[in-house]
């Protein structure tokens, strides 16, 4: 007898909404199609925005500035070669901070002698 009454417990929902069932099932597919949609619009932003064809920033036009390479030192510090106008610059990058560490294009201020012509010349 408790059987019966646990399988009647157990089945009675299943009995109500399979009552339900074709108008369940239109929701259903009508909120799956609604996810794919939504996913496939997140997606398709995501591509933008890495190939930077999203908000300008697409390599249209004339490029005055060009990252060359990105060294990342530690979590928030990058060093990066930049190309700007044909000329090369060195940059310290940090949370708050942006260096110019050196221009690469520039001759050396001063000529260093090398170590034999230290010793030739005596103290």
């Amino acid at each position: 007898m408790r059987f019966c009454w646990s399988c009647f417990f157990i089945l009675a929902p299943t009995r109500v909404l399979a009552a339900d069932s074709p108008i369940l099932a239109a929701a259903a597919l009508q909120t799956l199609w609604a996810l794919l949609v939504v996913i496939g619009l997140i997606l398709a932003l995501y591509a933008l925005a890495r190939k930077r064809w999203l908000f300008g920033l697409g390599k249209g036009g004339n490029n005055a500035i060009t990252v060359v390479e990105l060294r990342p030192l530690m979590p928030k510090t990058t060093l990066a070669l930049v190309e700007v106008r044909g000329r090369e610059y060195l940059l310290g990058i940090s949370a708050g901070n942006i260096q110019l560490l050196a221009d690469l294009n520039q001759a050396p201020t001063a000529v260093r002698p090398d170590f034999a012509s230290l010793l030739h010349e005596g103290p």
